[in-house]
């Protein structure tokens, strides 16, 4: 698997190397844990919780690292931020909170593991579908279609009037001018335009489709509105449930 070969330093984190998947403040970043999909995706377990997760785990996803151990590093509440106010109220630390605070995928981050080392090999096995898929929620609609092994990921995104296309392999480094369009993008509530705002929605995509879903070759074509993220976490889940996961080496 594809990491890090020594620790490095990002807004809000730092990762460490690891062997076995990705872990936000030791939690599994996978379909199990992902326990809040709505306007962000916090991960969680009975007594452990990381807050805004996607903003981390799409930045390791155009990097094309598959293992890491992400610990949050902020130890000063926000209070004019609501999950520092939630984590405080739940007796949780302020190093919970994993998101950056203007609403950005992690640029930080993005530019230390772009001078990183970067060790170990990508995983041979590649996940798709077997047939397509498609989830409509009240936030929008998102198909997935099976690629060859190998092809990556084909986003065809469209929020309101604004539309975008990308290829990103998440078991390899992308394009750096692309992910620097991405990373330097607000989340949707921030944005000053759709356009900004679409181009965001591709490291949230990445995060919880590929990520935290679990996929590698794909056609997506998804048409999003507000709270997105019950959309692109439904949509691995569905496709789980209907038992059309295809992997292949």
């Amino acid at each position: 698997m594809r990491t890090v070969a020594e620790p490095i330093v990002g807004s809000e984190v730092t990762v460490k190397p690891a062997t076995d998947g990705i872990t936000i403040n030791g939690i599994p970043a996978d379909l199990d844990h992902a326990r809040k999909a709505d306007v962000r995706v916090d991960l969680a377990t009975d007594r452990q919780r990381a807050f805004i997760t996607e903003h981390v785990l799409g930045v390791l996803g155009l990097h094309g690292i598959e293992a890491a151990a992400v610990t949050g590093r902020v130890s000063e509440w926000s209070f004019d931020r609501p999950e520092h106010r939630f984590c405080y109220a739940a007796g949780l630390p302020p190093s919970s909170v994993v998101g950056h605070p203007a609403g950005l995928p992690n640029p930080d981050l993005s530019t230390a593991l772009a001078d990183a080392d970067i060790v170990g090999t990508a995983d041979e096995t590649r996940t798709t579908v077997s047939e397509p898929v498609t989830v409509t929620t009240e936030q929008g609609s998102i198909t997935v279609e099976p690629r060859e092994y190998g092809e990556g990921i084909r986003f065809d995104v469209t929020y309101e009037d604004a539309e975008i296309t990308a290829e990103i392999d998440p078991k390899a480094a992308n394009d750096p001018g692309l992910i620097e369009d991405i990373t330097s993008a607000t989340t949707p509530y921030l944005s000053p335009d759709t356009t900004t705002a679409v181009t965001h929605s591709l490291a949230d995509l990445l995060s919880d489709i590929a990520v935290i879903g679990g996929f590698d070759d794909l056609r997506v074509t998804v048409d999003l509105d507000d709270s997105y993220h019950t959309l692109t976490i439904g949509l691995p889940r569905a496709a789980h449930e209907r038992g059309v996961i295809d992997r292949r080496e």
